[in-house]
């Protein structure tokens, strides 16, 4: 049988935008055109000002030159393959960011980026819920597929969804109360040719369960076409995607570790890395799995899941225990051609150059294969 249509290019940031924020039409089609899944998830694209995330190179979809960058991309990509779906992820990053003026759900710090957070007024959460309908119009405008609603790995919805950052004492402390807001707004523009996804985390690094997971999908129930299921937060990053955790590369790279100071960077190794280390989770192969399959036992969406896929024996073995579909990342990265092979066994080795190197300025690409130190 073939799962070609079941195999998602998951969101994976590009850092193919300019100073302003502005796709780089040529690169970003060109890359698109080579990756072989029928639908592709954008990298994380903000919707408002005070949403972006530390990256300089992330893309916005917050005005009209922005707006038709993405168009063109869309038309190239359409052009050359007119089967070819394309979703643009929406995000608000909230506390997980270098920024000034952090906001969140409430005034915690994430232990990552060790920024103030100022907690949102119900009027600034009523702005952004907009933002997002917005943001979710100019993805039609621009010929998108459908939007892909970022409420996992830590970002602003998932600060409202989880019950450690979510310490609200007006109505917004009903945790999925913010997402259900953002959906409805969404689904005035919802359409048979424009769908909207979600993806959430099914369990993190401060409390957030499967359960918790399982009772927001229940309260937004019909305000989506598809869940994509993934893990964690940016609390602990390298929880969400498994693998090596390259030390010397993020020192090097990462503007949250570049201190340039062989002492601190020594200290920090010997001491501090130590104990963080002890808290990583160990790459496995399909890691979320097991909680995706109890999760779409329980909901009436299509459910996707992430996580550790890295063979046609793992999609084919997914798919036929009840589960939608699948969403790779790393795997296209490594390989865009992947799906033309016939059972197909990704040569990714969870290095994570790339996505050390994502934090940075560069573009993201395979840099294990240049065997990058």
């Amino acid at each position: 049988m073939d799962y070609s249509d079941k195999i998602i290019r998951g969101a994976t940031i590009e850092n193919l935008a300019d100073s302003d924020c502005v796709v780089d039409v040529s690169r970003l089609s060109s890359l698109y055109k080579n990756i072989s899944a029928n639908t592709i998830i954008t990298g994380f694209v903000y919707i408002s000002e005070n949403g972006r995330a530390m990256h300089p190179f992330q893309a916005g979809i917050v005005n009209e030159r922005q707006q038709d960058a993405w168009k063109k991309v869309v038309a190239e990509v359409k052009r050359h393959r007119p089967e070819i779906k394309l979703i643009m992820q929406l995000a608000h990053v909230g506390r997980q960011t270098i920024r000034k003026n952090a906001v969140g759900a409430s005034t915690i710090k994430c232990t990552y980026f060790k920024n103030k957070v100022r907690a949102l007024d119900e009027n600034e959460i009523d702005e952004i819920i907009n933002d997002f309908k917005e943001a979710a119009s100019r993805a039609k405008n621009a010929g998108f597929d459908g939007v892909q609603i970022h409420a996992a790995h830590g970002y602003l919805i998932h600060q409202f969804l989880s019950p450690y950052t979510n310490t609200r004492k007006d109505k917004y402390a009903e945790n999925s109360l913010f997402l259900k807001k953002i959906l409805e707004k969404t689904n005035e523009i919802r359409d048979d040719n424009f769908k909207i996804w979600i993806k959430i985390s099914h369990a993190d690094d401060r409390g957030l369960t499967t359960d918790h997971a399982i009772h927001t999908l229940k309260q937004i129930d019909g305000l989506y076409d598809v869940v994509e299921v993934s893990y964690g937060t940016m609390e602990y990053p390298l929880n969400i995607i498994r693998g090596a955790c390259p030390i010397d590369v993020i020192f090097r790279v990462n503007p949250l570790f570049n201190t340039n100071h062989p002492l601190i960077n020594f200290f920090w190794k010997k001491n501090i890395f130590s104990i963080y280390k002890r808290k990583i989770k160990k790459f496995a192969l399909n890691y979320n799995y097991d909680a995706v399959l109890e999760i779409k036992k329980m909901v009436n969406a299509e459910v996707f899941v992430t996580g550790g896929i890295r063979s046609f024996r793992d999609v084919k073995k997914i798919i036929e225990s009840g589960i939608d579909g699948v969403c790779l990342c790393r795997p296209f990265i490594c390989e865009p051609n992947l799906l033309c092979k016939e059972n197909w066994r990704s040569k990714c080795t969870n290095c994570n150059l790339c996505t050390v190197h994502c934090d940075s300025k560069n573009h993201t690409k395979c840099y294990g294969k240049e065997k990058t130190k």
